[in-house]
């Protein structure tokens, strides 16, 4: 199931190219497909009592791998559409700051920890943002033809989700953050 997920995803990815909202919308639905047919495998594991760990980590970076694939493309079909370069530097520090915060966050991630109860503000909310939500809002921006717009907005908005992650596990570990 992980498999079938991941390859619907990668499968998405090539759609971005186009500054076609058909096209975009397309792979915009293949992506919201895999992000449900991955959290279907979990599930699917758990029933079965097929749970293992090699599974949890082919399940994450096949996730995250998804992940690079559609905003490469995004990137890629932007620039290609405007014929610049700067697009795939945006992209570039997207795909770059998505993949640190998936290192920061696949310890946690695998051993399916809650964020801790004494937790920062920012940790929190660092937490919050770690979810794919955002794939709405990549399918809602596909259907306008404009999902370049999200390469420029999760470029800022990923390396500030990293600091927050960064500030939450430094007050919690240095103990800034507990009240006297």
């Amino acid at each position: 199931m992980t498999l079938l997920s991941v390859a619907i995803g990668l499968a998405g990815a090539p759609f971005f190219l186009s500054p076609s909202p058909a096209y975009q919308l397309t792979g915009a639905l293949l992506f919201l497909a895999h992000s449900i047919l991955d959290g279907c495998d979990g599930e699917l594991a758990r029933l079965k009592f097929l749970e293992s760990r090699g599974g949890a980590i082919l399940d994450y970076w096949g996730d995250n791998l998804v992940q690079v694939a559609v905003f490469a493309s995004i990137a890629i079909g932007w620039s290609r559409a405007i014929h610049s370069g700067w697009p795939l530097v945006l992209g570039g520090l997207l795909i770059a700051s998505s993949l640190v915060g998936a290192v920061a966050l696949f310890r946690q991630t695998l051993a399916d920890e809650p964020p801790a109860a004494d937790a920062s503000a920012a940790g929190r909310v660092a937490e919050r943002l770690s979810h794919r939500d955002f794939i709405y809002l990549i399918v809602l921006l596909a259907a306008a033809g404009r999902a370049a717009w999200f390469v420029a907005l999760a470029s800022v908005g990923t390396p500030i989700f990293l600091l927050l992650l960064w500030i939450g596990r430094t007050r919690r570990t240095s103990g800034f953050d507990r009240e006297p």
